[in-house]
């Protein structure tokens, strides 16, 4: 009789400890870990080496990929976007001087596209003259509504020589000046002029 009395005992103390590790998983959800790493974590992956005389050096990165392999493509396509960004800003920032010190000034609105195409001509030269210099790879475990998952973050360390940079400058130039040539647009050609000067010709 004792031992019938206990049986509603046992399956209570059974439910409670089933509803305790249910509502466990449960506060697990959106919670992760990392259970895997490449090694100790770079100090570049928080602070980006300087420049200096020869290199320009960027971290590329990205975060919760499906697959390590395209974390790794990712995260060196986010450095070639951001190579294009510096490089396009210069390019931009010389040549608002050139066209300012050609006495050019905003007279002319339509000479701003002129410098447009010829950046899209020197972000085709970029990606030759990027260097992996090394990966940082974490491996990710995610607790989600529908189970586990696995994802990966991925930080890489790049480097930019100056001399691509200026090559990529002086392609640009060169092939615009010709374009420009072709329009007849002694204006323009007066910016391009200023932009090449020093710069090797074909």
């Amino acid at each position: 009789m004792f031992g019938y009395a206990r049986f509603p005992v046992l399956l209570l103390c059974a439910g409670l400890i089933s509803l305790g590790c249910s509502a466990g998983k449960t506060n697990l959800i959106g919670s992760e870990k990392i259970i895997e790493k490449s090694g100790d974590k770079p100090d570049w992956v928080k602070k980006i080496p300087r420049e200096n005389d020869e290199y320009y050096f960027f971290r590329g990165f990205k975060t919760s990929a499906l697959t390590l392999e395209d974390g790794l493509t990712d995260a060196r396509s986010n450095a070639i976007r951001q190579v294009l960004e510096m490089i396009q800003s210069q390019g931009l920032v010389d040549y608002k001087k050139a066209r300012v010190e050609s006495g050019l000034a905003d007279r002319r609105e339509d000479i701003g596209s002129i410098t447009e195409d010829g950046l899209k001509i020197l972000s085709k030269t970029v990606a030759s003259g990027v260097k992996e210099l090394e990966s940082y790879t974490e491996k990710v475990e995610r607790y989600t509504p529908n189970g586990i998952r696995y994802n990966f973050n991925v930080y890489t360390l790049v480097r930019y020589p100056r001399a691509e940079f200026d090559k990529a400058v002086a392609l640009a130039a060169q092939e615009q000046q010709a374009e420009v040539r072709a329009k007849n647009n002694a204006q323009a050609q007066e910016v391009l002029d200023q932009l090449d000067k020093g710069l090797p010709t074909k």
